[in-house]
């Protein structure tokens, strides 16, 4: 794994060592967009798994992906792939299922040590959510990319946790929003390859109300009768008392869908749920 790292600064390599020297079991980074962080976690993981700790990374980032699919938290170990459907890129707009997401995996993984990456949003909203996310993580160690003077206000209302702080990737490019979003559809491409389409009771699907009927093309997050999440899916038609689910998940193991806050088209684009126009009550 580290092999196939771009090249790694000393101070990564040094941070690497003192991390896994430590009894670290629970590790945070921080960073601002386009700092390294993921490669730095994923550097950090081989690193630690190397010394004979098992290791998990969770990716707590909804829209730029380590491992698995957008708009879910996502985590790595040695059982697999587990994620936490958010239903969103957006990690403002899906806080809620953010927080609670990302709290159900740290509890669920057996592993010695656990490595979460992060979001690059640090200011206004970005801020409110780090603190409730770190938290719900119960933290060892907060390590911290780049100098974006936000991460003083993130690790200032933390004063109780060491920090270590590292510089920002020398190879690390601003990537456009274009480049962003082209990552996710091919993150979501991924994801869907070989699924078929399901067909399920509409009574599995939590309804969004009389006035929202539930559009073509809407991400749905997948779970099975223990309540544990297993996978996404996109609505395919939802006429009738049947839905049609394009999926990865096998249709035995399903037994709620949960809507989404975005549509995928036929090439994974993301777009917005459609509004509804509003009811006519003027008689």
């Amino acid at each position: 794994m580290a092999d196939a790292l771009p090249h790694i600064p000393p101070e990564w390599t040094t941070a690497a060592e003192h991390v896994c020297g430590q009894d670290a079991h629970r590790v945070l980074v921080l960073g601002a967009r386009d700092t390294g962080k993921s490669t730095f976690c994923r550097f950090l993981t081989a690193t630690s798994m190397q010394s004979g700790r098992s290791t998990a990374l969770l990716d707590t980032d909804v829209g730029q992906k380590t491992i698995g699919p957008p708009a879910c938290v996502t985590m790595s170990d040695a059982q697999g792939l587990s994620l936490a459907f958010v239903g969103t890129t957006n990690p403002v707009l899906g806080w809620q299922r953010l927080i609670a997401g990302t709290g159900r995996l740290a509890q669920r993984t057996k592993a010695d040590r656990l490595i979460v990456n992060t979001s690059g949003l640090l200011s206004g909203p970005g801020l409110r959510l780090k603190a409730p996310k770190i938290d719900a993580l119960q933290l060892d160690l907060l390590i911290a990319l780049g100098d974006d003077p936000a991460l003083a206000a993130i690790v200032g209302a933390k004063p109780s946790l060491p920090v270590l702080r590292l510089p920002s990737s020398p190879q690390a490019r601003r990537k456009t929003d274009g480049e962003r979003r082209a990552a996710r559809r091919e993150a979501f491409r991924s994801y869907f390859a070989g699924a078929a389409i399901l067909r399920l009771n509409r009574t599995m699907i939590e309804e969004a109300g009389a006035n929202a009927p539930l559009p073509a093309d809407l991400l749905v997050g997948l779970s099975d009768r223990e309540g544990t999440d297993i996978g996404i899916g996109v609505l395919w038609n939802a006429v009738g008392e049947t839905i049609d689910v394009l999926s990865t998940v096998a249709a035995g193991t399903i037994a709620r869908a949960v809507p989404g806050l975005l549509c995928l088209d036929e090439n994974f684009a993301e777009r917005p749920v459609p509004t509804q126009p509003p009811h006519d009550t003027s008689g």
